[in-house]
């Protein structure tokens, strides 16, 4: 599908005003960019393509796993009125992507909701294999959200003084039909009124922001300085710029975000995944005290957000984590592959090669690209495929999105983590692209551009406020952004990577390999250690750091050998390797002189000791799920045989896990185990064996 060349060129601007004070209602107008490859739809055209179109609220979400294999949410509305189509109180609605037990799907450019969100949808007949049903039309673009706080409303491209003038925009013949009565939308207007009529229960004052640039959904905490907040928190918010619009509106903080709160002072993390499950943008912060009619009142001092890690939240403990890259392929990491009609075209190929050495050089990220697969179509398969939409048409308006898949576990102190097991990437084969390397010209969309955008949100990256970052939310027609920015994109991307990607985890598939590595490994043979790797297409990489160090991993790394790069294949020794068990770390060199380092190599002298299983929690509480176990291999990858018993001996069942050379953490599901003395007994299927006692309480 083309779509239009669009020449109207500004946003509306926030203006929070009570619905009694608006001037007539008039169409808002859209802008030129794409957010993140969605383009503008024209509001007469969604009206006339939704079959329904109501206000309603979303009162449940829940997760489910269609007939294709794809995750979907099933959402239930409660309508208030009805501006299209038959009337009813009740409808259900999917919309792609989800949470199942530890499996998440997220797409990009595509619309998330959440309970207690309201607005007005614009419906068609759910055609996919989510169910009986409705979808939103247009995906993002067919959702209106109604903003409480200050009675506005909003969607990607339009922002709304007030509901009435959104109400007021939308195409149809007839006036809309009350369903049923719309509670919180009265109370946030008599509110609003109630505060415009009296005076503030208490002034509220910020004074400053510290520190003024920072990261979000890493952890980092903003401390929010003033007078009047109010001795506690109770129901009162501090709020971001909503990165995913360009700031056209503003996004809470998490209830666990918020660490201190009194009258003078706030320290609360800044989010990438918000209570509305936006990240945090740059721009002003707002701050609401508790109590009945207060405002928000927004900062003089602009934050800059500087990259936003990508976090995925456990529904079942509202935990978010930060996911890392797995050793998908054996490889290193992951490996992508193009469908047959992208494949077909040279310069698309050519174009997105270069958007993935962007990322693999400059931030260590280990992908590469594999030969061409034989089918087409997004699918949670193993596959990591890139291709164009042919025959399966995106939702009308985006140009192309970005699936992650994840899995997660929990570690023993009850954290939770996630890491990515796939990534699928597809784009709109009839929209106006330039595939390069000339730059774009007229309504043209530069393809490398989006295509290194979009492979910053498979880095694990989400939007920015930002226009000289690869991840800033938005791209104009005609404009071309090949470059990362090192402050943004290159940073966002390396602490992804040095904090959650290149070190094990208690679940998942092995610690990704820094690029450019291929493999590792160590041996020990006539008294010398030998570590050997290999690298596959050399970049961003001056040289090799081999380091050794006893049982303690933590602490006491000793330099072992240097070299330069320049080969593909490399091996150092060790003529005097320590005795018992030794672990060797092979760092990768920068140019700037910083070291990325590969996953930890374990070496095993025969005679001073054997391989080793380590299990904990031990004791374990009764009705916990999993063991972990740390697994010291040889230099050979192998399996893990594993068999409980009971102190009478009887056995309560075998599984088998895989293993990689070196140091690994296992998970062995234990359900059903109840309180008393159990025998855990291995065997490795290169010769190891043993037995570990296991007490549960």
């Amino acid at each position: 599908m083309k779509f239009p060349v669009l020449s109207l060129p500004l946003l509306l601007l926030v203006l929070p005003l009570a619905a009694q004070t608006m001037p007539p209602p008039a169409n808002p107008v859209p802008a030129p960019d794409t957010h993140c490859l969605l383009v503008p739809l024209a509001p007469a055209q969604r009206a006339t393509r939704a079959s329904r179109i109501v206000e309603a609220l979303v009162t449940s979400s829940q997760g489910l796993r269609a007939i294709n294999g794809r995750l979907y949410t099933r959402h239930q509305l409660r309508v208030f009125r009805q501006l299209k189509g038959p009337a009813d109180s009740v409808l259900t609605v999917f919309t792609e992507g989800g949470t199942l037990g530890m499996r998440r799907e997220v797409l990009t450019n595509t619309l998330q909701l959440v309970p207690g969100e309201q607005g007005i949808f614009f419906l068609e007949p759910a055609a996919g294999p989510a169910g009986a049903g409705w979808q939103v039309y247009g995906s993002q673009q067919g959702f209106i959200r109604y903003e409480l706080a200050d009675l506005t409303a909003a969607e990607p491209f339009r922002r709304y003084r007030s509901p009435e003038q959104a109400l007021a925009a939308v195409p149809v013949a007839a006036a809309p039909r009350l369903v049923q009565l719309n509670p919180a939308l009265a109370a946030a207007r008599l509110r609003l009124a109630g505060s415009a009529e009296a005076a503030r229960p208490q002034a509220v004052l910020i004074s400053g922001l510290s520190p003024l640039s920072l990261s979000a959904g890493t952890g980092a905490v903003l401390t929010i300085t003033g007078s009047g907040f109010g001795s506690s928190r109770g129901t009162g918010s501090v709020e971001f710029r909503n990165a995913d619009d360009g700031g056209s509106t503003f996004t809470k903080a998490n209830d666990d975000d918020y660490l201190t709160w009194t009258d003078t002072r706030i320290q609360v993390r800044v989010p990438a995944l918000s209570a509305t499950g936006n990240p945090a943008g740059s721009g002003p912060v707002r701050v609401t005290p508790a109590g009945a009619g207060q405002l928000p009142v927004a900062s003089s001092q602009i934050l800059t957000v500087v990259f936003a890690a990508t976090n995925v939240r456990d529904t079942k403990t509202n935990q978010r984590a930060v996911p890392a890259h797995r050793d998908l392929d054996g490889m290193g990491g992951l490996t992508f592959r193009f469908e047959p009609g992208f494949a077909a075209n040279p310069a698309a190929t050519a174009a997105w090669q270069r958007a993935l050495n962007s990322w693999r050089c400059q931030t260590g990220i280990n992908w590469q690209l594999g030969p061409p697969r034989t089918t087409s179509g997004v699918a949670d398969d193993g596959i990591n495929s890139v291709g164009f939409d042919t025959g399966t048409p995106l939702p009308a308006g985006v140009l192309g999105r970005t699936t992650s898949y994840y899995e997660g576990c929990y570690r023993p102190d009850g954290s939770v983590a996630f890491y990515v097991h796939e990534v699928d990437t597809e784009y709109d084969d009839a929209a106006d692209w330039q595939f390069g390397p000339a730059a774009p010209v007229g309504a043209q969309l530069d393809f490398e551009s989006v295509a290194v955008h979009e492979l910053g949100h498979a880095q694990q990256l989400s939007h920015l406020i930002r226009p000289t970052a690869i991840m800033h939310y938005a791209i104009a027609r005609g404009q071309r952004s090949r470059t990362l920015s090192l402050s943004s994109d290159v940073a966002g991307g390396r602490y992804v990577l040095r904090t959650r990607s290149f070190g094990p985890d208690v679940c998942g598939p092995p610690a990704m390999l820094p690029a450019p590595l291929l493999s590792q490994q160590a041996t020990l043979a006539a008294g010398n250690t030998s570590v050997e790797w290999a690298t596959r297409d050399e970049c961003n990489v001056t040289g090799f750091l081999l380091e050794r160090a006893p049982l303690d991993t933590t602490a006491g790394w000793q330099r072992v050998a240097e070299a330069a790069a320049g080969a593909t294949a490399y091996r150092a020794l060790d003529p005097a390797p320590l005795p018992g068990l030794s672990y060797y770390r092979l760092r990768v060199r920068r140019p700037d002189g910083s070291l990325d380092a590969a996953r930890v190599l374990l070496v095993s002298d025969v005679a001073g000791a054997q391989t080793s299983l380590t299990v904990f929690p031990n004791p374990l509480a009764s009705g916990e799920p999993a063991l972990r176990l740390q697994y010291g291999a040889g230099p050979a990858a192998g399996s893990l045989t594993l068999r409980i018993y009971d102190t009478v001996g009887r056995s309560l069942g075998s599984r088998r896990l895989d293993y990689t050379a070196g140091l690994n953490l296992l998970r062995l599901a234990v359900p059903g185990l109840r309180p008393g003395l159990y025998l855990l007994r291995w065997t490795d299927s290169n010769g190891p064996k043993g037995t570990t006692r296991l007490a549960v309480e």
